[in-house]
């Protein structure tokens, strides 16, 4: 099992592929379908480096709150380049790595080539400080079945759940007790960082791709950081909620290597 020691801890980590390398800063999170065909697609032209972030699958806990703010969470990243010797990467970001590919793409321009952000978001305004701070509150109500279903609600749009019912009954069924505290944790860090004081700070060609039905990170979020962020360009997709790196995999695998091929 590949594991790199960093910063003490253990981060899991997969390679697949061939070609110039694209590091995937991706939550946890998914539906029944997934985002290997997403991947398995990116593998046919970069080498793609996959990791556990701390406190999640199979890597090392976060012990700390400091551990699993971005900041925190960019020093895993960097480390996972330096224990693979990789000197400069792409890096493919969704939701909350969005904050973390930003904080690397500012802090270490000599690393990063390439930097696409998908369903970001930029700081911690009233919508989304309701939303996380809602499922704060189901995470320590429901139960688990209760709590898997409520969160594929706010994830994935009505018609993606309609027509996959069955994958995501399935994983509600056989869903984990959920650690209510590491959620909580996860969840304020987001709020607690604010994106925008970075953008000047970015130099590489940056990609964003929104999605217009986002509820969780509504799509205003990514149109005020093309604006914010000059020769940024800002791709926004009709539909596929929160989720388009399983949602609308296709298209995404496809914008993506357009734009960093042409790099």
């Amino acid at each position: 099992m590949p594991m790199a020691q960093i910063d003490g801890g253990d981060i899991f980590y997969t390679i697949s592929g061939e070609g110039r390398p694209l590091v995937m800063v991706l939550p946890q999170s998914s539906g029944p379908v997934g985002v290997a065909p997403f991947i398995d697609t990116l593998s046919q032209d970069f080498m793609i480096v996959q990791y556990d972030q701390r406190g999640t699958g199979q890597s090392s806990p976060a012990m700390m709150f400091d551990a699993m703010s971005m900041t925190g969470r960019a020093g895993e990243v960097v480390g996972l380049l330096d224990a693979l010797d990789i000197k400069r990467a792409h890096l493919c970001c969704h939701s909350t790595g969005c904050g973390i590919g930003a904080a690397v793409a500012s802090g270490t321009h000599d690393r990063v080539d390439g930097l696409v952000l998908t369903s970001p978001w930029a700081y911690a305004d009233g919508h989304l400080t309701t939303m996380q701070q809602l499922r704060i509150a189901a995470a320590r109500a429901l139960d688990p079945y209760q709590y898997a279903h409520f969160n594929a609600s706010l994830l994935f749009p009505p018609a993606y759940r309609r027509e996959h019912e069955a994958g995501f009954e399935r994983m509600a069924v056989d869903a984990a007790p959920q650690d209510a505290e590491q959620i909580s944790n996860r969840l304020n860090a987001i709020l607690a960082f604010d994106l925008r004081p970075l953008l000047s700070k970015i130099t590489c060609s940056t990609l964003i791709v929104t999605a217009e039905d986002d509820q969780l990170m509504p799509a205003w979020f990514g149109r005020e950081m093309a604006q914010d962020l000059p020769g940024s360009r800002l791709i926004a997709l009709d539909g596929g909620g929160h989720m388009i790196p399983e949602t609308r995999g296709d298209d995404l695998s496809t914008v993506i290597s357009e734009f960093l091929g042409s790099l």
